[in-house]
């Protein structure tokens, strides 16, 4: 499927299911597929709003703000998103998290 279709699917999607995640969450993906990225990261502060414990939601809030050349402000969503992905058990976030985490602190020693 074409992008830029798949990005208005999930924008009707998302105007139909103002309350469910997973328009949010599909939105946000789609959004990074076309590096629109700035959509994304308004996509998934909408979804950890919606649903605070979302963790792969906080992790990808966190890359996309990397790869919006803003590692300050990834650390806080990558944080939440390492604690909440402790508490539920998600050893596969974690990791994911924590990755990215690296890159955040590597980014800061260079500063």
């Amino acid at each position: 499927m074409d992008i830029e279709k798949k990005i208005a699917r999930f924008q009707d999607l998302k105007t139909k299911m103002p309350t469910s995640e997973l328009p949010r969450w599909t939105l946000a993906q789609a959004y990074e597929e076309a590096e629109r990225l700035a959509e994304a990261e308004a996509e998934y502060v909408e979804l950890v709003a919606l649903k605070a414990d979302y963790c792969m939601a906080w992790v990808r809030l966190g890359a996309v703000r990397l790869g919006l050349g803003r590692p300050a402000d990834a650390r806080e969503p990558l944080e939440t998103a390492i604690r909440l992905a402790r508490a539920q058990g998600h050893e596969a976030p974690r990791m994911e998290a924590m990755k990215i985490l690296d890159e955040v602190d590597e980014l800061d020693e260079e500063d």
